[in-house]
């Protein structure tokens, strides 16, 4: 998912430091495409290069009608690593910004039927997601699955953890998904945390009605993918399958968070 206008980063402020070109990226381009680490690739390259290992060669990305350049730059990807990609676009319906990230993949559905019908995984582009997680959700072959991350392994403020999803899990199917928590809930010390940091696998048939019947986040005006599988579980207990993890995933939220992955990745 690449169709975010990226609005925290743009209003972030500057703290580390970054390159003139690093900065101006980071206040005009959707943050998937920005340049980083030695190598001066962007994170979108990083997690296509993660799930070749994982032996993913096909890929969706979802992008705004007005990324052109972007589609270019893919196109130049596609041909260096050997990989398929296609493009599905978010329409904004008009608006300033997309309807969030279950409209994301709703539409990508309906330009390609075929992920109606095929199981694949979804994630966002400012995550940069291990092969070992990738790895996991690709051998699932039973359920919807998703990847939960131990907070306490991510290496976050509990601020920052208040901008993901909280899960509540038993027997390791998810219970219960709480988009954007507040920050009391973050600090309440209930066991261990468990944080989605949007790394799924779906059956196309078993997720679509769900995406398409997703009702629309009253304070954030967005239709999101917590609230479309946590209808999907409250329908079927057992329909999420979970995956816990103990790792760090580096995180392109805000302008401080290019320097932890330029040296992340060098």
């Amino acid at each position: 998912m690449a169709a975010g206008v990226s609005s925290r980063m743009k209003a972030s402020m500057n703290n580390s430091n970054l390159s003139d070109e690093q900065i101006l990226q980071s206040n005009n381009i959707a943050k998937g495409f920005i340049r980083i680490g030695k190598k001066d690739e962007t994170l979108i390259y990083h997690i296509i290069k993660n799930s070749i290992a994982s032996k993913i060669s096909d890929f969706f990305i979802i992008l705004s009608k007005d990324s052109i350049e972007f589609q270019s730059y893919l196109k130049e990807i596609e041909k260096k690593l050997t990989v398929k990609i296609k493009f599905a676009f978010q329409d904004y319906y008009g608006k300033k910004k997309p309807m969030g990230t279950a409209d994301a993949i709703f539409q990508a559905m309906n330009q390609f039927p075929e992920l109606k019908t095929s199981r694949f995984l979804v994630c966002n582009s400012d995550n940069l997601y291990s092969t070992k997680v990738i790895k996991i959700l690709k051998s699932e072959s039973v359920y919807n699955s998703m990847i939960a991350y131990n907070s306490d392994c991510l290496e976050f403020s509990d601020e920052k953890l208040s901008s993901f999803s909280v899960l509540e899990i038993k027997n390791n199917f998810l219970h219960k998904i709480t988009e954007k928590p507040n920050i009391d809930m973050i600090k309440t010390d209930f066991n261990k945390k468990f944080i989605s940091m949007n790394i799924f696998s779906f059956f196309g048939d078993q997720i679509y009605e769900y995406l398409s019947n997703c009702e629309i986040n009253k304070y954030r005006g967005e239709k999101e993918i917590a609230s479309a599988i946590q209808n999907m579980v409250n329908d079927k207990k057992e329909s999420i399958k979970t995956f816990k993890i103990c790792e760090h995933v580096p995180d392109l939220t805000i302008k401080d968070d290019i320097e932890l992955l330029n040296r992340f990745l060098k």
